[in-house]
């Protein structure tokens, strides 16, 4: 086969043209089958027609053939192969559905052309392999050619390289040689597969050779420069310096990194010489002298060293970074030396100044310290020993406390002059050791937090929630025992400050803690407040003890007037006791106006000195019998006064409302005017709702003692059926047993004409006749009662609902009550002698 241009000339192993219209001829008769099975087999001229198709592939000016038109006629010839294939399948299967009963011979007929056409493509594809198999040579032979010609090229750029890297070092040349070793360094990266031909080995060897010149010539330039004097400043213009550092730059990370070890250890050898940890210099107190001698060292660098070194080499961060390993190796060993004998504004101011540099070192720099030592902070060494900062702050709290606790120790001796001395004087809200104690606590809490990320913030909260609980038992407990009215207002003002400071110091507390975690819990001072609010309650009943002690003048005279009550035959328009106690009122009443801070407890005094003035006025009634018409006339004055007096006592901006009892068991008063508040309202209905323990039995015993007046009385203004409490009734008026039995069966025989039944008991239920019952115990000083929690105490009475001691008191009473009298009266009736209607 001879190459001529792009096209072959036909002879020797090359398929002939006739050949291939023969295989033409065969693909067109393939289907012999079709005509066994019944098909119509192509004609002759459809035979003609695909050898004049071939023809016309192969047709070719000249007698030179060309391999197109040969792969050309191929690939028709392929084709019209499988387009015939598939027809004589679809045949076979149609045959196959119409006349199952085909002749075994004429499948087998049609699967050996098959084979035969298979057998001349195979042959076809063959001899095109053979006429591409030269060309596919050539093609390789000139990519080995062209490859040849650029590795000879670049082999010469390395010899030339070389042998100039080596003029250069030798006339010092470093910028060129810097740019001749990059050339250098990537033609070798080039013959990297060549490193077992020994001219290539030999070429290597000898340019690691220079490039270990040029490394030990840079050493010595940068020795040179830095050992003459210690203080160097680089000239860019003048220096090589500059240019040497474009080699070593050249020469790889290894050579940069070994400079820089050198340069960095070098300019830090006067600082570990001066700052040892075993000298003066190197102590707590001399840190800020670390640091600024490092200020100096990264100024002399910037202005005179920089130009020696390329920036990206970063040589300000390699010099913290060595500086800080150490530093944090001479802090940690003079902590652990002197910790026995820390001392904590010492260790503190150390830990300030620290943080102080390291602050200046991530704003000068971009980076923080502890990135540049591996995660290591400086400030990281006086972590184990902040503990120190916390014991610090106990026993400063525990000093404070002891003066705090003694000085309410001398207030429950102190006398009530004091108060006078204090009306004079600006009067003082809170004690004056609480603010120190939440100053104190702010102070120290700032002070903690600058500490750093590692601060003791968790510690130092749990050292205030224990000194908050001892502010509270130690110093507020005591206090309250004093009787000085003024001072356990300003105890209870303090008890409240300091349980709203308690949620305040929490929320800083764990606002502090998550600004260096977030995900941090809370920090709770829950108990702390639970005990402040207890020792408002206290405070609370503190101040109704108080108000007790100032009424005892009147109870006293009400008990025992200047006029015994037997002896009255007129009816005033109010008792002497009346001004004595508008005065115990007002005397103690004022003090709580004015003195406390917080409205909610000025209220809750309030009720609680309702409770009080009404239980100790029924407990002195009771021991005024026999109360007589005359007597109650003037004690049912004196109620509406006492009424008046107690619905002034919290001295609301409202207008108030007067009035007196209706008719009925337990009549409220009328009902407030539009512009009274409904704070107002509520006191008033919680007013009233005490007073029904005295007022609704006072318009009986003013009645004429006649059984039908009595009973209607009774009716109208106690409204119940209990014999129990009538029975109480004729007692207090001092009615003898035989003068009760008309009334006994008044009482009964209108229950029996009743259309209704009454409620069985009263609040005359819970009034005890016994002059010895302890109706009501006088609270101790500074004693906390069952209903004085601090939930309780905290928030106002709801109104309309009445003290837990009258409702108690009431509960109580109306478990004893007897049955209704209406479904037995009759019984009780015929025992007596009264003959049924």
């Amino acid at each position: 086969m001879v190459l001529v241009g792009p096209t072959l000339k036909p002879h020797c192993n090359t398929p002939s043209v006739t050949s291939i219209r023969s295989l033409a001829r065969k693909s067109a008769n393939e289907p012999d089958f079709a005509r066994g099975v019944g098909m119509q087999a192509p004609d002759e001229e459809e035979m003609a027609a695909v050898c004049r198709e071939v023809d016309a592939l192969l047709q070719h000016d000249g007698t030179s053939l060309g391999m197109h038109h040969v792969e050309q006629a191929q690939a028709h010839i392929y084709t019209r192969l499988t387009q015939h294939r598939q027809d004589t399948q679809a045949l076979a299967a149609q045959a196959a559905q119409h006349k199952p009963d085909l002749h075994a011979h004429e499948a087998k007929a049609l699967l050996s052309s098959l084979s035969e056409l298979e057998e001349h493509a195979a042959r076809a594809e063959h001899s095109v392999g053979e006429i591409t198999a030269e060309i596919r040579w050539l093609d390789m032979a000139k990519r080995n050619v062209s490859q040849s010609i650029v590795t000879l090229r670049r082999l010469q750029m390395l010899v030339s390289s070389t042998f100039q890297l080596e003029q250069v070092c030798e006339d010092q040349q470093y910028r060129e040689a810097a740019s001749t070793l990059q050339a250098l360094q990537a033609l070798l990266a080039y013959f990297e597969p060549f490193g077992h031909v020994p001219a290539m080995a030999q070429q290597r060897t000898q340019i690691e050779a220079l490039r270990a010149k040029l490394q030990r010539m840079a050493m010595e330039e940068y020795e040179k420069a830095f050992q003459q004097q210690a203080r160097v400043r680089i000239d860019a213009n003048e220096s090589s310096l500059p240019d040497v550092a474009l080699v070593v730059d050249a020469l790889g990370g290894d050579v940069t990194h070994a400079l820089l070890d050198w340069y960095c250890t070098r300019q830090l050898r006067e600082y570990r010489r001066v700052f040892r940890a075993a000298d003066e210099a190197g102590q707590l107190d001399n840190v800020a002298r670390r640091y600024a001698w490092v200020r100096r060292l990264l100024r002399t660098y910037t202005s005179e060293h920089a130009p020696a070194f390329l920036p990206q080499w970063h040589v300000e961060h390699r010099l913290l970074a060595l500086f800080a390993d150490i530093t944090f190796d001479d802090l940690k060993s003079v902590l652990v030396r002197e910790q026995p004998r820390l001392d904590v504004d010492t260790l503190l101011q150390a830990l300030h100044v620290t943080n102080e540099f390291e602050a200046y070192v991530e704003k000068q720099y971009h980076t923080s310290l502890a990135a540049l030592c591996h995660g290591r902070a400086l400030s990281s060494a006086f972590t184990p020993y902040l503990g120190v900062f916390v014991d610090a702050q106990d026993k400063v709290l525990a000093e404070k406390m002891s003066q705090w606790a003694a000085s309410a120790t001398q207030a429950q001796t102190a006398d009530t002059s004091r108060s006078a001395q204090a009306e004079q004087e600006e009067p003082m809200h809170v004690l004056l050791s609480s603010t120190d104690l939440i100053a104190y606590y702010r102070q120290t809490l700032e002070r903690c937090a600058q500490l750093g990320p590692q601060a003791p913030l968790t510690a130092l909260a749990h050292v205030y929630a224990k000194w908050l609980r001892r502010y509270a038992s130690d110093v507020l407990m005591p206090a309250l025992q004093s009787r000085d009215a003024l001072y356990l207002c300003t105890v209870l003002n303090t008890a409240d400050y300091c349980a709203t400071t308690c949620t305040q110091l929490a929320e800083r507390v764990t606002e502090k803690i998550r600004a260096a975690d977030a995900q941090a819990a809370p920090f709770l001072l829950d108990t702390e407040r639970d005990a402040f609010l207890g020792a408002l309650a206290t405070a609370l009943q503190s101040l109704v003890r108080a108000l007790h002690l100032a009424l005892d003048p009147a109870f006293l005279a009400l008990a025992k007037p200047d006029t015994p009550w037997t002896q009255r035959d007129h009816v005033d328009e109010k008792s002497p006791w009346i001004d004595l106690l508008a005065s115990g009122l007002e005397r103690i009443g004022v003090l709580v106006r004015h003195h406390v801070e917080n409205k909610r407890y000025v209220r809750s005094w309030c009720d609680k000195a309702v409770v009080l003035v009404t239980t100790r006025l029924a407990q002195t009634l009771v021991r005024l019998r026999p109360i007589r018409r005359i007597v109650a006339q003037q004690l049912q004055a004196d109620v509406q006064h006492v009424r008046d007096l107690l619905l002034d006592l919290p001295h609301f901006d409202a207008p108030s409302v007067t009035g007196t009892w209706g008719s009925g068991s337990g009549a409220a008063a009328p009902t407030p005017t539009s512009t009274a508040s409904s704070a107002q309202s509520a006191y008033r209905r919680h007013v009233d709702k005490a007073l029904t323990r005295i007022a609704p039995w006072l318009p009986v015993l003013a009645t004429p003692p006649e059984p039908r007046a009595w009973v209607d009385a009774y009716r109208q203004h106690v409204g119940d059926q209990s014999l129990t409490n009538f029975q109480k009734l004729l007692d207090l008026h001092g009615m003898r047993r035989v003068d009760q039995n008309p009334m006994v069966e008044e009482f009964l025989a209108a229950i029996d004409r009743a259309p209704d039944a009454l409620p069985t008991s009263s609040p005359l239920s819970s009034l005890q006749l016994d002059p010895n019952a302890e109706v009501y115990a006088m609270p101790e000083w500074g004693s906390e009662r069952k209903d004085d929690t601090p939930e309780s105490s905290a928030t106002p009475s709801r109104p309309g609902t009445p003290s837990s001691a009258v409702t108690g008191a009431m509960a109580s009473a109306a478990s004893l009550s007897l049955p209704d009298w209406k479904r037995f009266g009759s019984m009780f009736g015929v025992a007596l002698g009264q003959r049924r209607p």
